[in-house]
């Protein structure tokens, strides 16, 4: 079952090679012929993810100690995890072919979920040293933490009794607001109700999209219902809503919970440059997608 899973990751990514041009024609040398393919180097770090081999140096002994006949060429550990941080960006082109690959059969089109994961680099932000072109200081309110990293931002069609299939999946540093990221795409939507906490809530914005769509579709956003200034409780009507809004939402923190589980995304303490974070972030969205397509 390993040998068919690895073969089949194996023949996937060659195929992603051979049909995005910016992956065939990345290199341009004419001494540039590695023994030891990208293609390779993408597929044992991916493998050992789906292993639960979490770290790069994990992923590698473990295709050093049980699976070196199908790769004889392996380099040093050094050579690999130079390669690997080189090919981050990669990592990026394959999850967006494995996205369009996913199936809505039992979606409903016009609903969406919203919400975002935080990354954790540090849980100690003021003495953070890593990545911090593209992290910085955040708070999280589930876990009633400040920590230095990215979020997730995750936007997905609403399944039947299933995980939410990936609309839209991208990355920003721990202090961004969750609707300024998303904006640009659920504008982009069409006829919708996105489903989402109540960070997300905005009358300005609703009226805003409403205002560019009248012609078309609407969108719009449906949060829990906050508590007015001074106000102590909420009327029966909007406790029922939230409560409603909060269901429909399970879904999505369930996927959060499944990917986690799968690729252990959201501990990233063991990074230790910008390029190993992006390895870090797209390259188990890139796993996690191959089991959803291949596996489900």
């Amino acid at each position: 079952m390993l040998q068919l899973q690895l073969i089949r990751l194996y023949y996937y990514i060659y195929h992603c090679y051979d049909t995005q041009t910016c992956l065939h024609y990345q290199r341009m040398s004419n001494n540039y012929s590695p023994v030891f393919t990208d293609q390779e180097v993408i597929t044992m770090y991916l493998f050992g993810i789906l292993q639960r081999r979490f770290t790069s140096k994990d992923s590698y002994e473990y295709i050093a100690n049980h699976w070196l006949d199908r790769f004889p060429d392996l380099p040093s550990y050094q050579a690999y995890k130079k390669r690997l941080n080189d090919l981050y960006w990669q990592f990026e082109v394959i999850a967006k072919e494995l996205i369009s690959t996913l199936s809505y059969g039992d979606c409903y089109i016009d609903v969406s979920l919203a919400d975002s994961l935080p990354i954790i680099l540090s849980k100690r932000p003021c003495h953070a040293k890593v990545a911090l072109q593209v992290a910085d200081k955040g708070y999280c309110a589930t876990k009633k933490l400040y920590y230095h990293g990215l979020k997730l931002h995750f936007l997905g069609a609403d399944c039947y009794q299933g995980l939410p299939q990936a609309q839209y999946i991208g990355f920003s540093q721990a202090s961004a607001n969750d609707l300024s990221v998303l904006k640009p795409i659920l504008s982009q939507l069409k006829t919708c109700k996105v489903m989402g906490d109540k960070i997300y809530a905005s009358k300005a914005f609703n009226q805003q999209v409403s205002r560019q769509q009248v012609s078309r579709q609407q969108v719009e956003i449906l949060t829990p219902v906050k508590l007015k200034k001074g106000q102590k409780y909420l009327e029966a009507a909007d406790k029922l809503f939230s409560r409603y809004i909060s269901t429909v939402r399970q879904p999505v923190e369930a996927f959060f919970h499944w990917l986690n589980e799968k690729t252990a995304i959201q501990t990233a303490s063991k990074v230790r440059s910008e390029k190993g974070l992006w390895v870090h972030c797209f390259g188990r969205i890139t796993a996690a997608l191959f089991i959803l397509v291949f596996n489900s």
